[in-house]
């Protein structure tokens, strides 16, 4: 299953009708001293998985105020909602493209510096990195192990 091309339409079209600023294909490397934001979704169906969008806070304060349209000074809650809708747009697009029928769950978000955050039992069968205003984003899509044998539990 090859999602890489479709996940990079998928971002760059949501990107561009919620948010004003430019985002490209590259770069991405969300490790380091940074505070981060992490939102998943998970696919559960005919397919089960998750979707996960990794940010920057400062990234993800810059798209809450974009998608707000206002205070330029969000507060996490915010942010929270606002990463949240994000993963879940990406999510929604990405469900589209898997075997149906499947659902997706409500968004989960995650905040600070230096943790490691992953679905168990999944592996990843893709990552897409982009860059905006200087900033990685990374969607990750992950798989349930046992779904590529046949013997989910």
């Amino acid at each position: 299953m090859m999602l890489d091309s479709e996940i990079e339409d998928i971002v760059k079209t949501i990107w561009s009708t919620l948010i004003d600023v430019p985002i490209q294909r590259g770069g991405g490397d969300t490790s380091g001293d940074a505070s981060m934001v992490t939102g998943i979704v998970n696919i559960d169906g005919a397919w089960h998985g998750a979707v996960l969008v990794r940010c920057p806070l400062v990234l993800a304060t810059l798209v809450t105020a974009a998608m707000f349209q206002g205070d330029a000074d969000p507060t996490l809650d915010e942010v929270r909602d606002a990463l949240g809708e994000l993963t879940n747009m990406v999510a929604g697009n990405v469900k589209s493209l898997l075997p149906a029928p499947s659902v997706i769950s409500l968004p989960t978000v995650a905040f600070g510096k230096q943790y490691e955050i992953s679905v168990v039992g999944t592996h990843t069968v893709v990552t897409v990195s982009f860059m905006s205003e200087s900033h990685p984003l990374v969607v990750s899509v992950v798989q349930h192990s046992a779904d590529v044998n046949g013997d989910r539990r």
